[in-house]
C-alpha cells in the first residue's frame, strides 16, 4: 500500500511538471508560428527598384539569420543554383528559364525575389546584369524607367545593374556571382565599379565600426571537363586573387570545393556542365558539390551589416535605407554622367 501511494505520487508530480514544461514552451511555439512557412518566392523588389511589403510578413523578429544574394548574367544559371541551395524544401523555388524565354530572348527574374527558409537563411535572385531584355521589358509595357536622367540606354542598363549590385553588397552577407565560361574581365571590372559605388553603412559619429563588406564567392556553372583540373583551377584562383588584392569583398572566406574548411582558401565553385540528363554520376556529384557549397554558407561568418544589431525585421527597413541611399547617391550620377 505504501509502494503504490509512492507510486501514484510521482506520476502526479510527473504529470504536474510535463504540464508546466508544456505551458512554458507554449509561447515558444506561438512565436515561432506568427510567420506561415514559404512555398515558393515571392517578389522582394521590382525592376523600377521599388521594395515590396509581402515578404515582410515571413520575417521574425530575431537576430540569427543570414542573407545570401545571387548575380550574374542572363542565362548562366542563377535561378537554377539557388532553387537547388533550397531544394531540401521544394523543388523550384524560383522560377527558370523555359523554351519561352529562350526564344523570345527575355530573361525570367525581373527585379528581385525572395525566400526565406526555416533555418532562417533568406535568398535573394536577382535579375540578370546587363541584360538587354530588360530595357526591352520596360519599354515594351511603357513602365517607369530608372531614376536616372540619362538618355543612353546602354548607360542606364549599366547603370541599374550596377545600383543593383551595389545594393546586394550592402544587405547580403554572402554573394554568390555565377557565370558560365572561364572568366570575363568585363564582369570582373563590373564588380569592382558596384564596390565602388556600394554606399556606406557607417556615420561619422561611428568611429569604431568597421565598414561592411560581404563574403563573394565565384561560382563557375556549367565547367566543362578540362576546367575541373587541378592546373585550370589554379590558374582561376590566381586570376582572382591578383585582380580582388586590393578588394575589400571578402574572397577568402573558405567558401570553396575543398573538404575541410580553410579560412584562407579562395571562395570558388565549380559546377559540372550536364550534357545528359541520365548521366548518373555527374548528377551525384552536381548533388555533392550543391551540398557541400550549402554547408559551407551555412557555417560562414556573419559579419554585422551596421554598428547595431539588426533582427530579420529590423534588416527590412535598413534594406529600405539602403536603396534610397543608393537613389541619391551622388557618386553613382557623377559615374553615370561620365560613362561614355
Amino acid at each position: 500500500m505504501v509502494v503504490t501511494n509512492i507510486l501514484l505520487n510521482c506520476r502526479k508530480q510527473g504529470d504536474t511538471s510535463s504540464n508546466a514544461s508544456s505551458k512554458i514552451q507554449d509561447p515558444i511555439r506561438t512565436v515561432l508560428s506568427t510567420c506561415p512557412e514559404m512555398t515558393s518566392c515571392v517578389k522582394f523588389m521590382d525592376e523600377n527598384m521599388q521594395l515590396c511589403e509581402s515578404p515582410l510578413e515571413f520575417l521574425y523578429d530575431q537576430q540569427d539569420f543570414l542573407v545570401v544574394g545571387c548575380l550574374g548574367a542572363q542565362g548562366v544559371g542563377k535561378s537554377t543554383i539557388m532553387s537547388f541551395l533550397t531544394s531540401n524544401i521544394a523543388s523550384g523555388i524560383f522560377p527558370t528559364q523555359d523554351t519561352m524565354h529562350h526564344e523570345s530572348g527575355a530573361n525570367c527574374t525581373i527585379g528581385i525575389d525572395f525566400f526565406v527558409t526555416k533555418n532562417r537563411v533568406i535568398y535573394l535572385d536577382t535579375q540578370p546584369i546587363l541584360s538587354g531584355s530588360t530595357i526591352d521589358y520596360s519599354t515594351c509595357y511603357d513602365q517607369k524607367k530608372s531614376t536616372t536622367d540619362f538618355i543612353n540606354t546602354e548607360t542606364n542598363l549599366e547603370l541599374q545593374s550596377l545600383q543593383f549590385a551595389a545594393f546586394l553588397f550592402s544587405v547580403c552577407h554572402i554573394i554568390i556571382f555565377v557565370q558560365d565560361w572561364f572568366v570575363d574581365p568585363n564582369l570582373v571590372r563590373f564588380l569592382q565599379t558596384a564596390e565602388m559605388l556600394k554606399p556606406s553603412s557607417t556615420s561619422n559619429m561611428d568611429q569604431d565600426y568597421v565598414e561592411y563588406y560581404p563574403h563573394i564567392v565565384f561560382l563557375h556553372n556549367k565547367a566543362e571537363l578540362q576546367d575541373l583540373t587541378p592546373h585550370s583551377m589554379e590558374n582561376v584562383k590566381e586570376f582572382y586573387g591578383k585582380l580582388f588584392s586590393s578588394s575589400r569583398l571578402q574572397i577568402h572566406s573558405g567558401l570553396d570545393m575543398s573538404n575541410h574548411s580553410m579560412e584562407a582558401g579562395l571562395n570558388l565553385f565549380f559546377i559540372p556542365r550536364i550534357v545528359n540528363e541520365e548521366e548518373v554520376t555527374i548528377r551525384q556529384n552536381e548533388k555533392k558539390l550543391i551540398e557541400k557549397l550549402k554547408t559551407k554558407i551555412h557555417g560562414v561568418t556573419r559579419n554585422p551589416m551596421t554598428p547595431s544589431t539588426l533582427t530579420e525585421k529590423d534588416w527590412y527597413h535598413y534594406v529600405s535605407r539602403v536603396m534610397e541611399a543608393i537613389k541619391k547617391s551622388h557618386l553613382s550620377s557623377e559615374y553615370g554622367r561620365l560613362m561614355p
